[in-house]
């Protein structure tokens, strides 16, 4: 995502600068219990060190526009100040937490190219010639890495609104975050849940079997990923820069944030089978391993044939699928005509996301904050990582 403006791109290196404070802060305060806290903070390090800060950038971009006509100078100390930065951290430690607790969930092995914490701490382990289990140490250890990155991103917030005092606009937008929280972990469990549950037998309608397959894919995107990857973030940084929910902006910036974060969660699931591990940091077809019951598999189902559909049951959820099948199965989305439609689904969710900015009057959205939400909606909806 190189196409950010310099003002966008200042805002992650802002955030990046506070999150290795508080990790160095936090390292300090418990280094009397060096090695294991060492083990820990350094893992949390890793995780935060890396990534787009896309979250981050949303909530600069919600907090600025708060205060439309801003001179450039003042707007962009505004979105790098100690607030956005508070705010930045936030989103990414939460984030990092939401990463590592889906990463033992799905037993993944790599993120972002480098193995992921329950799998480090499960090789420490095993090298280490400890007690127990090794892999039920790594589980355990990644569980509490991500409790503890959740903490963090509480305290954060609470330090973005600690300014407001014990104001409504301070409830507000701890309320908010928290509404995130909790709705992330619905939709994780809906996605558990959808993960285990029988794929239709044969004999069923296949176009009523793969809409019923839609509808439940589409809830999940909506309340695991796309608002909190989008909505949320821009919202929660809108009700700190004093945005207020009964305003048209807020209005049209829920239906932006929901619309490009619906194309955003559409895009990863065609690169979780279709991207370069060189840039995602996966490996190629991982969601078919993985037996995510994405909308693009979905599609796929109502599309293909019986003996598509039967393909597709052999590679789902299948570990030890050999690369040959997942490539196989890869195609039959492709040549079935599921990824044509899957990029006009997306296609559509962005400009829907794109046209709820036209209903918002000038007045509550300068120029610049429209450059801005524009930019985003490429950065997050054409990306190849």
């Amino acid at each position: 995502m190189n196409g950010l403006s310099p003002s966008l791109r200042a805002v992650r290196a802002a955030v990046g600068i506070r999150l290795v404070q508080v990790i160095d802060t936090h390292q300090g305060r418990w280094a009397d219990l060096s090695p294991a806290s060492d083990e820990l903070f350094d893992t949390a390090d890793a995780l935060v060190s890396s990534g787009k800060r896309m979250r981050a950038v949303l909530g600069a971009v919600g907090l600025a526009l708060g205060t439309p006509g801003a001179q450039p100078h003042k707007r962009n100390r505004l979105m790098t100040g100690t607030t956005a930065s508070h705010l930045g951290a936030a989103l990414e430690f939460y984030q990092a937490s939401a990463l590592v607790h889906d990463d033992v969930i799905d037993a993944a092995f790599t993120r972002r190219g480098l193995p992921t914490a329950h799998r480090q701490y499960t090789a420490q382990h095993a090298s280490s010639g400890w007690r127990g289990d090794a892999t039920t140490y790594g589980n355990s250890a990644a569980v509490l890495l991500g409790d503890l990155l959740m903490s963090l991103a509480s305290a954060e917030m609470g330090a973005a609104v600690r300014p407001l005092a014990e104001s409504a606009q301070a409830a507000s937008v701890r309320d908010a975050f928290d509404a995130m929280t909790a709705e992330v972990a619905v939709g994780q469990f809906l996605d558990v849940r959808s993960e285990v549950s029988a794929l239709p037998a044969p004999e069923v309608d296949a176009a009523a079997a793969g809409q019923a397959m839609l509808d439940s894919a589409l809830a999940v995107v909506r309340h695991k990923s796309a608002r909190y990857s989008v909505m949320h973030p821009l919202l929660i940084g809108a009700l700190l820069g004093g945005v207020t929910t009964d305003s048209s902006l807020y209005a049209a910036l829920r239906v932006f944030g929901e619309e490009i974060g619906i194309a955003f969660q559409l895009r990863d699931d065609v690169l979780g089978v279709y991207g370069d591990p060189d840039l995602t940091g996966k490996p190629a077809g991982d969601d078919l391993r993985e037996g995510k019951r994405t909308v693009l598999l979905a599609m796929a189902w109502q599309r293909t044939t019986q003996s598509g559909r039967a393909l597709l049951s052999r590679v789902l959820a299948n570990q030890d699928a050999s690369p040959s099948l997942i490539a196989a199965a890869a195609d039959l989305i492709r040549d079935c005509g599921a990824l044509a439609a899957h990029e006009e689904k997306i296609l559509t969710h962005t400009q829907a996301g794109i046209s709820a900015l036209g209903t918002i009057p000038l007045e509550a959205l300068d120029e610049a904050g429209r450059t801005d939400l524009l930019a985003l909606s490429q950065a997050l909806t054409a990306r190849n990582a």
